[in-house]
């Protein structure tokens, strides 16, 4: 089941003054205190909704260090990656 996961209150007023990507929600880069980085997650209302590739979000809200507004074009409505390739593995067997 997917989780919405609150952004640090560090980083609201950031996102609070960034144009958004798309109606409703922005592309960012998210970074961990322990080093990683992902390049696209969406964020809506204070919240990251999903990072691209992943089914969950694979890190705990207490692991983010930043978010920086990048709007990398992905059109995550549609479907995820992770979906995308199971689509495929499925119609290759």
């Amino acid at each position: 089941m997917k989780q919405l996961f609150p952004i640090p209150n560090q980083c609201l007023d950031y996102l609070k003054r960034s144009n958004e990507t798309g109606m409703g929600y922005k592309v960012v880069s998210v970074q961990l205190l322990d080093g990683r980085s992902f390049e696209q997650a969406v964020v809506s209302e204070g919240h990251i909704i999903e990072v691209r590739g992943y089914n969950e979000i694979p890190f705990q809200p207490e692991d983010v260090a930043s978010v920086s507004v990048n709007h990398k074009q992905w059109n995550f409505r549609s479907a995820t990656d992770v979906a995308v390739k199971r689509r495929a593995m499925a119609a290759s067997n």
